[in-house]
């Protein structure tokens, strides 16, 4: 990063730098394009870690203001606008800086990154440099299939729910949806299963396939079929379900209501009121616990019968039911990964002691100097709710950990959540010079010195899995050349994985790579499915020896000859590791994806 877009970024987020060293970076910003698109960049990141290092990420809030921002690219103002902000007395005035409070200083940050994307988003279209097709942001779906949402049914809507829970749903024909997602206006259509909907407007609606409905807006459903129960807040009130015979209007709390094709549709009125219009009869409220059939006649009256409608504890019970089952189904097959002889490695993070300062390698016949060491991270919340993962929140949180010898094939599999990706290149797992592990270990102590033999006869001096988050992709590099790292030459295959994309961050994600010297051969996994291959360039066996999980350790003279260019920080949970001396195929890697699957 250059000394200008440094100083200009201190002073955006407080620190104290006269009108005069300012002035001159405040010109170059209105005058030189590329140099004002980095620093949106930079502005853009910064608003992102300040969200996400709050105890609970608000993602959403945060896609509110960008997406806000966004819509409003096509006002003829915008940039003049933007730019007057950057530019207004007092952004550089030291007073002004000091009277600022911290949540004042947060809100700045990213209000400003949310305008700045319009107006980087602005100038890049009205400039004819940005390509839609290329920059499709797709969603991952539940059963792994990559979904383009400019190319769908999803495409052009704007959010009006968030699918906050979704159990034993079978979509039919249809795209799945991933649990958190925010879900547009259209059609949505379950053959069966339950799913939850939790509309920008304070409604929950929970419907019971076999449902097709169609959502017209944060305020309104149109209910071809399906059972479904709505619970409304203080802010909901109004909320409307349509169907072909009525509109049901809420006017107090919760209301359910049962639409069939072979049967009369009923509304049961849980607590408070509704209004019910039909193109035959004038307006007639129903109050709680009451309830109407409606007939070619007109509404009648039936008993009440809330029982019969999807309930909110009814589906937490089913979902945690079915996390027990899925849990059981994956420690089984976690026990035979563990047995599998070409597994070097397998971290499982069944864990009992919450202050454990190592994690077990559960591979048969592993010795203990393959146990990770856990440097920083915590404990935290696994793919469920009673199993353990390691958490990594901060640039020193890492597990390290040994797996000497050199291989001709490689299996690396891990289960990680990513919470955000800080930096251009995220590290997943990264081998340690052993030259640097020297300096922690004692004198003379023989693994190192192995390794550092290994090396010394071997063209590969590293090994690097990595997220790359400027291109979208998932990397697998090896380093050749001698212990000097300046004359190394990098092989890289490279594959679209779109984890890495923001729209996906807080999901679980299956990633994997396989390396096959004799062919030189490496593919990319997401979700079990293949996202990409490529080829090594050189046939040298590959070696691992030391190595760092979720980050890489980087001295302050390296971050500052770089200026962080080399910080390589995971932000999220990881879950499970696997290590093995052999290819898994696309089936073995389907099923560890299918049994593990939250």
């Amino acid at each position: 990063m250059n000394a200008d877009l440094q100083q200009l970024l201190a002073a955006w987020l407080g620190n104290e730098f006269d009108d005069k060293t300012l002035t001159p970076m405040i010109e170059r910003l209105k005058s030189d394009d590329e140099f004002r698109e980095a620093f949106v960049r930079e502005v853009i990141m910064h608003g992102q870690l300040r969200a996400v290092q709050s105890s609970e990420p608000r993602w959403l809030e945060l896609e509110d203001l960008i997406g806000a921002a966004v819509l409003d690219r096509e006002s003829d103002d915008l940039e003049s606008r933007v730019m007057h902000e950057i530019t207004t007395p007092g952004f550089a005035t030291i007073e002004t800086r000091k009277d600022r409070r911290r949540w004042q200083s947060l809100a700045l940050v990213v209000g400003m990154a949310a305008s700045l994307v319009g107006f980087l988003t602005f100038f890049f279209w009205s400039s004819g440099r940005i390509d839609p097709d290329k920059h499709s942001v797709p969603l991952i779906a539940s059963d792994s299939v990559i979904v383009d949402s400019d190319s769908g049914e999803m495409a052009g809507r704007s959010g009006v729910a968030v699918l906050s829970q979704a159990v034993d749903v079978d979509w039919g024909d249809g795209e799945p949806i991933v649990t958190g997602a925010l879900v547009g206006t259209g059609d949505l259509v379950l053959r069966s299963g339950t799913i939850q909907l939790d509309f920008l407007s304070g409604v929950r609606l929970l419907v019971r396939g076999p449902g097709n409905l169609e959502l017209r807006g944060a305020d309104e459903v149109f209910l071809r079929e399906g059972s479904a129960s709505c619970f409304v807040s203080e802010m909901g009130h109004g909320f409307r379900i349509v169907t072909k015979e009525m509109e049901v209007i809420d006017v107090g709390t919760a209301f359910s209501i049962d639409v069939g094709r072979d049967r009369q549709s009923q509304v049961h009125v849980l607590e408070g009121s509704v209004e019910i219009k039909t193109p035959k009869t004038a307006m007639m409220a129903l109050q709680e616990h009451h309830a109407i059939r409606m007939t070619d006649a007109g509404p009648e009256t039936v008993p009440y019968s809330p029982g019969r409608f999807p309930d909110p504890s009814d589906l937490r019970k089913k979902r945690n039911e079915r996390a027990q089952r899925q849990y059981m189904l994956w420690q089984e097959k976690a026990r035979e990964l563990s047995n599998d002889p070409a597994v070097l490695l397998h971290y499982t993070f069944e864990v009992s002691d919450p202050g454990a300062l190592e994690v077990r390698n559960t591979a048969a016949d592993a010795s203990n100097a393959t146990d990770g060491v856990i440097i920083g991270c915590d404990w935290t919340t696994g793919r469920w709710p009673s199993k353990r993962a390691a958490g990594y929140r901060n640039a020193g949180d890492r597990i390290l950990f040994q797996v000497p010898g050199a291989h001709e094939s490689l299996t690396m599999l891990a289960w990680v959540r990513i919470d955000a990706l800080t930096q251009p290149i995220t590290s997943l797992l990264m081998t340690e010079s052993p030259r640097r592990r020297a300096r922690f270990a004692p004198t003379g102590d023989r693994v190192v010195q192995e390794a550092l033999a290994r090396r010394s006869r071997s063209k590969v001096q590293t090994v690097r899995w990595e997220l790359n988050h400027e291109n979208a992709n998932a990397t697998f590099n090896i380093g050749y050349g001698n212990v000097s790292p300046k004359s190394w030459t990098y092989s890289q295959t490279a594959a679209r994985n779109p984890a890495t994309l923001s729209d996906n961050w807080g999901q679980w994600s299956c990633l994997a790579v396989t390396a096959n010297v004799a062919t030189g051969e490496v593919v990319h996994f997401l979700n079990g499915k293949r996202i990409g291959t490529g080829k090594l360039k050189d046939s040298s066996p590959l070696l691992l020896d030391f190595l760092e999980l979720g980050n890489f350790g980087v001295s302050a003279d390296e971050l500052e000859r770089t200026s962080g260019g080399s910080q390589r920080r995971f932000y999220g949970v990881i879950d499970e590791v696997l290590i093995a001396n052999r290819v898994f195929d696309d089936s073995e890697i389907e099923e560890i994806w299918s049994a593990g699957k939250p």
